[in-house]
């Protein structure tokens, strides 16, 4: 999923620079927990990955939590610099950012579905385009082989639902009213999934960013919290206790029956784990997290993340294997970061540099 730096707590030496390498081995992980969710279950002696075949999914709801932080943040700096958010400036990188390694995918896509190779691909792929994926089953998309291909743009979508409706109430309400206001659309979106999870199958709503913006509203009250030292000075007390919180997301995901609780819960303590991360660098999960391979890794997490689709088959329903050896293991693994290493590196960087340096212009 999309990067975006944010100013490091002031309590690190490292205080100098907007990058936080512990954010990427956090993308690094959640990318891999991904990928092996939508693989084959392999195993090796007694051990298997069948737990990541089971809940490798959650690995969206960090980068939920990682976007949720780090959007708001950057926000609400360029407000305390400059005395305002600017629109243009943010849908500028924004869309720099996102759209092309997602559209060069989708192209990819489009062309092997004309050329037969993989199933065809219907209506969804113009949900993917125009980031309405989500919503395409309620809007008569029928269930087809060709649905697998562009199915993970619903985190996408949801995300830019969330870019839309974020600086609007930035820009829109007081300082002392934000939290009272994304309160509010916190409660709306978990009403909306008390009641849906109890009336309608989890598979069909489950994507849904009428039940799923929770997972990016709770970290930016978060991020709106800890700009006031009292709340900051807390969760530096805290994040001492992150062994804690990982134990307890790890139980909840493991143990606990998908349901309203459930779901609001693990919203809550992914956003209070990772910043409990951020904001102690020398703990051993941060160190962990920054390793060099796990930072390479989470660098170019969002071309992973929209490759991966193509050649990781395991987890569907519908028999889609049509690119051979290349969907399989470990070949799969090679074609998905030969591709996401040539995007990032073609395209994704080039177009963030420009999309910096025009957002930049307009600034001044």
């Amino acid at each position: 999923m999309p990067q975006t730096p944010v100013a490091r707590p002031q309590t690190d030496a490292r205080k100098s620079t907007s990058y936080l390498p512990t954010l990427d081995g956090w993308r690094a992980l959640s990318i891999l927990a991904v990928m092996i969710f939508h693989d084959s279950i392999h195993s090796l002696w007694r051990l298997n990955t069948d737990w990541f075949h089971l809940h490798g999914q959650m690995g969206v709801d960090v980068f939920f939590a990682i976007s949720g932080i780090l959007i708001c943040s950057r926000l609400l700096a360029e407000e305390q610099r400059f005395g305002s958010i600017s629109l243009r400036h943010f849908y500028i990188r924004r869309a720099f950012r996102i759209f092309p390694p997602a559209i060069l995918y989708l192209l990819a896509v489009a062309t092997l579905s004309a050329l037969a190779i993989i199933p065809h691909i219907g209506m969804d792929w113009f949900g993917a385009l125009f980031f309405f994926r989500n919503y395409t089953r309620l809007l008569g998309s029928h269930p087809a082989a060709g649905q697998w291909f562009t199915g993970h743009f619903w985190s996408l979508s949801v995300e830019e639902h969330f870019y839309l409706l974020l600086p609007a109430i930035l820009i829109c309400t007081r300082q002392k009213h934000r939290l009272k206001v994304m309160a509010l659309l916190i409660f709306l979106v978990a009403a909306s999934l008390a009641w849906q999870i109890h009336h309608r199958a989890w598979d069909v709503i489950q994507f849904h960013s009428d039940v799923r913006l929770d997972s990016l509203f709770i970290p930016a009250c978060i991020a709106i919290l800890i700009q006031r030292d009292s709340v900051r000075a807390w969760f530096r007390r805290v994040g001492h206790l992150w062994p804690l919180t990982l134990a307890a997301v790890f139980a909840l995901i493991t143990w606990t029956p998908e349901n309203f609780l459930h779901i609001l819960a693990v919203a809550t303590l992914m956003p209070v784990l990772v910043l409990g991360t951020v904001l102690h660098p020398q703990s051993t999960l941060a160190r962990f997290l920054e390793l060099p391979p796990l930072r390479f890794v989470g660098r170019i997490s969002y071309s992973l993340y929209l490759w991966q689709m193509l050649f990781f088959v395991g987890h569907s329903d519908s028999n889609i294997s049509t690119l051979g050896s290349l969907q399989l293991w470990p070949l799969n693994y090679l074609a998905t970061f030969a591709c996401a290493i040539a995007s990032y590196y073609l395209l994704e960087k080039p177009a963030m540099h420009f999309g910096h340096q025009l957002a930049s212009r307009i600034r001044r």
